[in-house]
């Protein structure tokens, strides 16, 4: 227990350095690209993205093997479940960007036509955010929490830490801060079943990409560094996205979290109801 009372501190220390310092690091570095690329800003954000999540990433495997964990295990079949998790991120995503067309708040953005090059970099920038927040605390805190207080307490209590990472990286919302815990607890428990990150992993990268690449909902209003395959932002009402954190504060997005979290707790259910059942019938 006391490991786990550790590496709950520890993570959420370790958070707060990479938030306030990694951006003022990163700065630092961005005179030392070359002048023909100083407006970049595909590059630039890339940088950042190495550093703030190069750190977290050697931080977690460090973390883990003084703890006695794999943060990068990845589970028993890791391409199956990838491509499961790969189908939830997008589709829960497309599902959240339709209720918040039905409602009237989505508009067509002047963005839009990135080109290939510029979308598949973009994803390779996504698949490192993603990757390490995925590493970070489904890979080591998660597990470490598991083995203190069982798998029900190590997915809430990770999604909360998880949340917290986006709070002092500037989510204020309230309907946001929902959204985010929500999101932690999908992909909790998409690794908690997977028993590895593979599952959690195709989820997070597809839900970022879908969301900054596919349809270009974050940032909102426009698009980011890397350009949007088609653009729409969201405007009106800011319970369903019109305001600058978009989807993510918009309850648009909480209603298609929970349509992926409810089953999916029910999942999470079932083997210990098998499980009862069975040693009902052994001793019966």
């Amino acid at each position: 227990m006391i490991r786990a009372v550790v590496a709950l501190v520890v993570a959420v220390a370790l958070c707060a350095a990479f938030v306030f310092f990694g951006p003022g690091l990163a700065e630092r570095l961005v005179p030392l690209l070359p002048a023909s690329q100083a407006e970049n800003y595909a590059l630039i954000e890339t940088l950042f993205v190495a550093v703030i999540f190069g750190a977290m990433i050697v931080a977690a495997l460090v973390a883990g093997r003084l703890m006695g964990v794999n943060p990068l295990r990845m589970g028993a079949r890791p391409l199956p479940s990838f491509g499961l998790g790969v189908a939830i991120g997008a589709g829960g995503l497309l599902v959240a960007a339709g209720y918040a067309a039905l409602s009237g708040a989505a508009v067509a953005g002047e963005g839009g036509g990135a080109g290939a090059a510029m979308i598949l970099w973009g994803v390779a920038a996504i698949a490192v955010q993603a990757g390490a927040e995925e590493i970070y605390f489904r890979g080591w805190l998660q597990p470490v929490l598991q083995q203190a207080w069982g798998g029900a307490a190590a997915v809430l209590l990770t999604a909360v830490a998880f949340s917290g990472l986006h709070i002092m990286g500037g989510a204020r919302a309230p309907v946001s801060l929902l959204n985010l815990f929500l999101g932690g607890v999908m992909f909790g428990l998409l690794a908690l079943k997977g028993q590895g990150i593979a599952a959690a992993l195709g989820a997070h990268i597809a839900w970022n990409a879908t969301e900054q690449l596919g349809v270009g909902l974050d940032p909102n209003p426009g698009t980011g560094s890397f350009g949007a395959a088609i653009d729409y932002d969201l405007a009106g009402r800011v319970l369903w996205g019109g305001s600058e954190e978009g989807l993510n504060a918009s309850i648009a997005m909480t209603f298609a979290l929970l349509a992926i979290v409810v089953p999916l707790l029910m999942l999470a259910r079932r083997p210990k109801a098998e499980a009862k059942l069975a040693t009902s019938a052994a001793t019966g």
